[in-house]
């Protein structure tokens, strides 16, 4: 009896490891170390579910990351819009953040003038510059020449400041770049989360879109009048 105990309790621990890990929780490790084959069993067990941990984080990386620039990609602002909902849903929350999204507004002449490998280097270079100017915030591409940063925490207490930024830092691009790919005019909307008046992240991004837009013409019809 003490021997059968000896091996079923390790199993038991084991079994309950293995429907953790079913259950998509890598964080399990079996802390029976014996020199038994069940200790065999749970060294390797604890070994597969760590690699499994790694394997897992590189598909999701791969999942939710856009090959060209690097940056998040529609499905990971998708699943950033999903926790803001949920904390939006929470009794008392205080939740505080910002939407502003970005629009190439120069992307198809480049592309017509210089072909898209050339459009493709004016796309990093407004990544860079956005994820420059919010680098305390998660920054996704979600569309051919569309980004959208979402700010919270420092960037958040900083966002009038650190639009002014931004625009001068496009400014600076086209002042300065030799090559007219690398010269970057970027329309820009932000909005505020308002507990009052939005009922979901969503509410906060078709804002901030919508004020891109306005930014877009705006600067448009400036041009035109010149």
């Amino acid at each position: 009896m003490v021997f059968s105990g000896r091996i079923t309790g390790p199993l038991r621990k084991l079994t309950g490891m293995a429907e953790r890990v079913d259950g998509g929780d890598y964080d399990c490790q079996l802390d029976y170390a014996g020199k038994d084959e069940v200790g065999v069993l749970a060294k390797t067990f604890n070994r597969l579910v760590a690699n499994l941990k790694v394997y897992i984080g590189d598909l999701n990386d791969l999942a939710y990351a856009d090959a060209l620039t690097s940056l998040r990609n529609k499905g990971a602002f998708n699943y950033c819009m999903e926790g803001l909902r949920a904390q939006m849903s929470e009794p008392e929350s205080n939740l505080a953040f910002a939407v502003v999204a970005f629009d190439c507004n120069n992307l198809k002449a480049i592309n017509d003038e210089f072909g898209h490998d050339k459009g493709d280097i004016h796309l990093q270079v407004t990544a860079q510059i956005i994820c420059e100017t919010f680098d305390h915030s998660p920054v996704f591409r979600v569309g051919g020449d569309e980004f959208v940063a979402v700010l919270q925490g420092e960037d958040y207490e900083n966002r009038d400041a650190l639009l002014r930024a931004f625009d001068e830092a496009c400014a600076k691009t086209r002042s300065t770049a030799e090559d007219a790919w690398k010269k970057v005019d970027i329309a820009r909307g932000m909005a505020v989360y308002d507990p009052g008046e939005d009922n979901a992240a969503d509410d906060v991004a078709r804002r901030a879109d919508k004020l891109m837009y306005e930014n877009k013409w705006s600067v448009k019809g400036m041009k035109t009048e010149r």
